[in-house]
């Protein structure tokens, strides 16, 4: 399915194109009669009292002819196009999980999550530096932790935005997730508490590298924060999600699109004893902050 296609047709003369002949939801994309980009789904279901947020504005009402449901989705600043996109493709996938009957109401508690994220405009991104960090904190969580512990568990333990000490903790053990260039020989350490811990750990290093929009392994905070979504089934588990991204600084953002990393892995060392790091019994009292670094090479004999 081209969503862009369908968007292209309802340009020029302010129509709508249905998504799929072949779709079960009746959703359909394209241009309202005020040249706004709009998604509008039409189905069963009651009318109720919707928000729009400050950049989609939200109408429902009951059509006459078949008392069908009328929902559509307006986007108000065209510098978004690209993230109203990905909302459309996640509502589609959305509808269709839930099925014609429950189709509108599934739409509606997505809205909630939705509504929070196109809730406001940011004069800034987070810096490069920031993106790539928590680039690699929620690669984990796609790959490792929602797979391993379940994505309600997994979103609970990540603990990052929340000035934690660790980046994960869950199960009496704890994770730190450094993400470093794909050449990169060393890690930086920023504080002391970051591995600091009475309680065996793990210490994930992941490599990413900043490439092209054209790379077709290239992805972006605002990809990857859908693929997670789409993973989450629980309204509640997904707004927690969702302040957490707010926690950390990321509200989509259309910005994000033009800064693309492809991840080459990661690995794990477990942090015990006799790991080599600096604890704070080590250190002076009259000595406040601490930063170093570590050479991966000296810590291979701690890969899990």
């Amino acid at each position: 399915m081209e969503i862009s296609k369908k968007f292209e047709k309802g340009s020029e003369n302010h129509t709508y194109q249905r998504i799929d002949p072949d779709y079960k939801v009746d959703i359909f994309l394209g241009y309202n009669d005020d040249g706004k980009m709009s998604m509008t789904l039409t189905e069963k279901g009651k009318v109720e009292r919707v928000q729009s947020s400050k950049l989609i504005d939200v109408h429902m009402n009951r059509r006459e002819k078949d008392h069908k449901i009328v929902l559509s989705f307006d986007l108000l600043d065209m510098a978004y196009a690209p993230m109203f996109a990905v909302f459309c493709k996640d509502m589609i996938v959305v509808c269709e999980r839930a099925g014609k009957d429950m189709a509108v109401s599934s739409a509606l508690v997505r809205w909630k999550y939705w509504k929070e994220m196109f809730g406001k405009k940011r004069s800034h991104l987070l810096d490069k530096q920031e993106i790539k960090g928590l680039m690699g904190e929620l690669y984990e969580l796609k790959d490792r932790f929602i797979p391993e512990y379940g994505y309600k568990d997994a979103v609970k333990c990540w603990r990052g935005p929340l000035l934690g000490h660790k980046d994960y903790e869950i199960n009496n053990t704890w994770y730190e997730i450094k993400t470093i260039n794909s050449s990169a020989v060393q890690i930086i350490i920023s504080s002391l508490e970051q591995l600091e811990s009475d309680i065996d750990g793990h210490l994930i290093v992941v490599r990413a590298d900043e490439t092209s929009e054209n790379n077709e392994n290239a992805i972006n905070l605002n990809k990857i924060v859908l693929q997670i979504t789409d993973m989450i089934e629980d309204p509640e588990v997904l707004e927690e999600f969702r302040i957490k991204l707010d926690n950390a600084g990321y509200t989509v953002d259309p910005g994000y699109e033009n800064i693309n990393y492809i991840i080459k892995g990661s690995e794990a060392f477990t942090v015990n004893k006799t790991f080599p790091r600096l604890r704070r019994e080590d250190i002076n009292t009259a000595i406040g902050n601490v930063k170093y670094t570590i050479l991966i090479a000296g810590i291979a004999d701690f890969r899990e």
